[in-house]
C-alpha cells in the first residue's frame, strides 16, 4: 500500500510561509540607519567604525546638545538610569538619556548626526521591562 504524499498545494503554501517568515526576521533586524550609515552613541563606537577621532568628538557633542534640548531632564543619575537605558551628565549638572545617532560618509568631513533617538524603559501588560525607542526630532 502506498503512503499518502503531501499535496503540491500544501508544499507550496509551506514554502511561501517560510519565505515570508525569513523576510520578516531579516527586515526586522536590519540596521537602524538608512543607507550606508553607522549607528553609534559614544566616541569609542564612532572611532570603532573608522571615523576620525576629532570628528567623533564633535558629532557626539552635537548629538548630546540636541538631546539636552529635546529629552527629559533628570536631577540625578539613579533616576535617569532607572527610566532610560543609558545617561550622560551635562555641563549644567543634570542628567539626560544618551542619544544614539547615525553618521554617514567617509569619516573625514564635518557631518551632522542624523536619526537621533534614545531608549526608554517601559513595562508591558505582564509587567516585563522592555525598551522603547524614542525619536528626537
Amino acid at each position: 500500500m502506498r503512503s499518502p504524499s503531501p499535496s503540491k498545494k500544501f508544499l507550496f503554501a509551506a514554502a511561501v510561509a517560510v519565505a515570508a517568515l525569513v523576510a520578516f526576521v531579516a527586515t526586522r533586524r536590519a540596521p537602524a540607519c538608512g543607507g550606508n550609515g553607522k549607528i553609534m552613541s559614544t566616541q569609542t563606537e564612532c572611532r570603532a567604525w573608522g571615523f576620525d577621532a576629532e570628528l567623533c568628538k564633535t558629532v557626539v557633542e552635537k548629538a548630546r546638545a540636541i538631546a539636552m534640548r529635546a529629552a527629559p531632564k533628570m536631577s540625578n543619575s539613579i533616576q535617569c538610569e532607572t527610566e532610560f537605558t543609558d545617561c550622560f551628565e551635562a555641563p549644567d549638572g543634570a542628567f539626560y538619556p544618551k542619544p544614539s545617532f547615525c553618521l554617514r560618509g567617509d569619516g573625514k568631513t564635518a557631518q551632522e548626526p542624523t536619526e537621533l533617538h534614545y531608549l526608554r524603559y517601559e513595562s508591558d501588560r505582564m509587567n516585563r521591562k522592555k525598551t522603547r525607542e524614542v525619536p528626537i526630532n
